[in-house]
Formats: C-alpha cells, structure tokens, sequence
C-alpha cells in the first residue's frame, strides 16, 4: 500500500525574530571556546568561559534563545522557540492578513 501525507491546512501565526528584551531571563552557562554555538549549565574544561544566555519559558519548559531563533505566540498566550532555518523552511510571510 502506498499512502501521502493529508494536505496541511494553512494556518497564520503571530511570530518576530528574537531581540533584546523578548526574553523571559538570563542564566549563566558555559561556553566552550571551541564549540562557540554550545553552552553547558556547569563549567566542562578549563577553556569555558561564562556567558549570560536569554531564555525564554514555554510550555515545554525553560528554552535557551539563539540570536536568530523566531519566537512564536499562540492564540491562547503560549510561547514558543524555532529556529531560524526551520522557521524559514516551514513558514512564509502571509501577505494580506491582520495582525490580530
């Protein structure tokens, strides 16, 4: 049997690129001088350095923002993360439509 996947039924969401001031907070991570896009919550070799990362809280829980992750707020107030790849790839701008 062969089967395809039912068309999706567009949908319109409320989204903006990450800026300063989005975030629900900051904590203190670790930041591997070699591995620059990673952060540990403790300190993993004597070449970590501690940075200040936002955070913002979603229903799944505490999510540590990129600078070029999309935050995405529902009808019903909640909150989440993408990133900006799969931002790009899933969504485009809906042209016409009311913010509401």
């Amino acid at each position: 049997m062969k089967f395809r996947k039912k068309p999706v039924v567009p949908s319109v969401i409320d989204a903006e690129q990450y800026k300063p001031g989005m975030e629900d907070g900051f904590e203190i991570r670790y930041r591997d001088l070699k591995k620059p896009h990673c952060t540990w919550e403790f300190q993993s070799s004597s070449r970590s350095v501690p940075v200040q990362v936002p955070y913002l809280n979603t229903f799944q829980g505490k999510k540590f923002i990129r600078n070029d992750d999309w935050i995405i707020k529902y009808n019903n107030g909640r909150k989440t993360l993408m990133h900006n790849k799969e931002f790009n790839t899933t969504y485009e701008k809906a042209e016409g439509q009311e913010d509401y």
